[in-house]
């Protein structure tokens, strides 16, 4: 199975946020995490989009009921139907894209919104963006000038 990023060409960014609301929206997420936010670093916007680590991920090793996988695309995913919300994994990631979800009681992170994927849709992120500056897909696809954070 091929590989699955989020990349994003910061140039083309305005900064409207568009991507941080559309993420809560399909998350359905309260105002505490954000799986993707927009920086702002005068006079430009960065989104910034958390880590899929390599084999083995930090969270997963630190998951005392396994509840952190990672499929055959390199999409690290928590299975909330295990998840203790125990933390050990938001204090093991060393990018901070674990966050614990305190309505919930559960941690969260970037999928990719692997559900959208599995019906083979874009990412929520990358639907909403009205300068096209996320784009999804392959590693290979992409120049060597699109810059990665998933």
């Amino acid at each position: 199975m091929q590989k699955t990023s989020l990349y994003f060409f910061e140039e083309d960014c305005n900064g409207c946020h568009a991507c941080e609301v559309a993420c809560k929206q399909e998350h359905g997420l309260h105002d505490g995490p954000r799986l993707v936010k927009v920086i702002e670093k005068s006079p430009s916007f960065i989104p910034v989009y958390f880590h899929h680590c390599d084999d083995p991920p930090p969270c997963a090793e630190a998951c005392p009921v396994e509840a952190i996988t990672k499929d055959d695309r390199g999409i690290v995913l928590i299975d909330e139907e295990v998840c203790t919300g125990c933390q050990e994994c938001v204090e093991a990631c060393p990018y901070g894209a674990m966050q614990y979800d305190e309505v919930r009681g559960l941690a969260v992170k970037c999928d990719l919104c692997y559900e959208r994927l599995e019906k083979g849709e874009a990412p929520a992120c990358s639907l909403v963006c009205p300068s096209h500056c996320i784009a999804w897909g392959d590693p290979k696809d992409f120049p060597e000038a699109a810059k990665t954070n998933a």
